[in-house]
């Protein structure tokens, strides 16, 4: 399967396509995150590579007093991250300062060849939790409950946490980090959100001088595969999706990643520290790539767009958050557009910096892994963040405004019936909302529910989400209510 690499359009003299970043190629997003900034002026871009600890360019001060001691560290977890994180604790160089002491599982007696020989194991949390010689504790459970008693036990003990769970984060952050703040105990999270490049490292420390105003990203690899082979094979959805379970790059039950909750989870974590306080992901309007078929992809494309699932935060005019994450049809030119496969990105709009474009591999065990050993470095040598009484996730609670009622072009794929007059009842519906259609397409396909309904695929000009609703209500209302809306960008 190709890796991250992307279209490109020509570039610049600086390595730049025109007047907009070129982004990663499979070599450069194997082996680093792609960092570009738009300055007022033109683009300026760095490659921040995954050098555990560090982002490339940020300017060091001077080395901490480091004790000749080693950190020892306790896993929570041996799952497929869990053993990556363990064999780059015996085997790389720079963990040569970070002692593995003990691993919780749930059976002992499972074999686990992926682990080294004589990796400790426990089923026991206290083993990890109430061990004096502990220093951090890595979670990687999965879920919420669970792993919340076990990092807030270790809090409680003075240990350090480190965690790759961002519904953790994106549920209970406010009740974690304020424990870390109680007890003055760094936390590190850069694992939670798109491992592979440094994106909440780029949002804590390269922009925290800046006033940042908006971000969008895809930001859930699932998706954007299964997006991609729709768009570059012309591959029925539910053939990419089984493609994608049995080749590991999706799970078995994939309704998580394609119904838009996992890219939810991460705007809540995402947007909190861009924009300085609580942003529940549970509030942000959310839809996935479920409802899509081919025949959205070729119309969409035919049209000069490309479909994205895109999760968005902005500052709205009314002081609050506009945030939503649903499937939007992108210009071609647009940087998120050129995004292949299990690739992530994310683009950060900012006073300052103006705009700034990361690009890299989103999760799986190498950078996730690498993601936590930096955590775990930066801790060891006194550079771990404890969060004070500002951190954005306990400086208070950000109020959502509802993203969906944004005024905006829309694509509709309805399945209407074929008989006459159908169309001059469609045209009314959203005439009595005051909306304006700027085309209509009833394309040639094989008919739906035995000949009954036929496909009828819209554009609208700017309207008000609110009226669209209301078109939409009234189109159930008459027995029509399989539609598919997508916002045009």
């Amino acid at each position: 399967m190709p890796g991250c690499s992307t279209e490109r359009a020509a570039a610049s003299h600086d390595g730049m396509a025109g007047d907009r970043p070129a982004v990663a190629g499979p070599e450069e997003c194997a082996a680093a995150a792609i960092v570009a900034s738009r300055v007022r002026g033109g683009w300026r871009r760095s490659v921040a590579a995954r050098v555990p600890g560090r982002l490339a360019g940020r300017r060091q001060g001077p080395e901490p007093d480091r004790e000749k001691r080693m950190s020892t560290i306790g896993v929570a977890g041996a799952g497929s991250i869990g053993a990556g994180l363990i064999r780059l604790l015996n085997t790389s160089p720079a963990a040569r300062r970070l002692r593995l002491k003990t691993v919780l599982v749930r059976d002992t007696a499972k074999s686990r060849p992926e682990l080294p020989t004589g990796t400790p194991l426990t089923v026991a949390p206290t083993d990890l939790t109430d061990d004096p010689e502990i220093d951090v504790v890595v979670e990687l459970l999965g879920g919420v409950d669970e792993p919340f008693r076990v990092l807030s036990r270790a809090l409680s003990q003075g240990k350090a946490v480190v965690t790759a769970n961002k519904n953790l984060l994106a549920e209970r952050g406010p009740e974690l980090f304020g424990l870390a703040a109680e007890r003055r105990l760094p936390i590190g999270f850069e694992a939670s959100v798109c491992a592979g490049m440094p994106i909440i490292r780029t949002l804590q420390e390269a922009l925290r001088g800046d006033r940042i105003t908006a971000l969008e990203g895809v930001v859930n690899g699932t998706s954007n595969y299964l997006l991609t082979r729709m768009s570059e094979e012309r591959a029925p959805y539910q053939d990419c999706l089984a493609d994608a379970q049995r080749l590991g790059f999706a799970e078995p039950d994939a309704e998580y990643d394609v119904s838009g909750r996992d890219a939810a989870c991460k705007t809540g974590i995402l947007a909190t520290l861009a924009f300085g306080a609580y942003v529940d992901f549970r509030r942000i309007p959310t839809s996935g790539i479920d409802t899509l078929d081919l025949e959205d992809v070729r119309q969409a494309e035919a049209m000069g767009y490309r479909i994205k699932l895109v999760a968005a935060a902005r500052r709205s005019a009314s002081g609050g958050l506009d945030a939503e994450v649903a499937a939007v049809l992108l210009p071609l030119q647009h940087p998120l557009a050129s995004i292949r496969m299990e690739c992530n990105a994310v683009r950060v709009e900012s006073e300052g910096l103006v705009e700034t474009l990361l690009a890299g591999r989103g999760a799986g065990p190498g950078p996730t892994s690498m993601s936590l050993l930096a955590d775990l470095l930066d801790i060891a040598e006194g550079r771990g963040r404890v969060p004070g009484a500002d951190h954005p996730f306990i400086a208070g609670v950000f109020d959502l405004d509802n993203g969906q009622r944004a005024a905006s072009r829309y694509y509709l794929r309805l399945a209407v019936p074929d008989r006459p007059g159908t169309l001059a009842q469609v045209a009314g519906f959203f005439a009595s909302q005051g909306i304006s259609l700027a085309s209509v397409l009833q394309p040639e396909v094989p008919e739906i529910n035995g000949g009954f309904l036929v496909p009828l695929i819209l554009t609208t000009h700017t309207t008000d989400r609110r009226r669209l609703d209301l078109v939409l209500a009234a189109l159930a209302a008459a027995g029509w209510g399989r539609h598919v809306v997508l916002r045009i960008r």
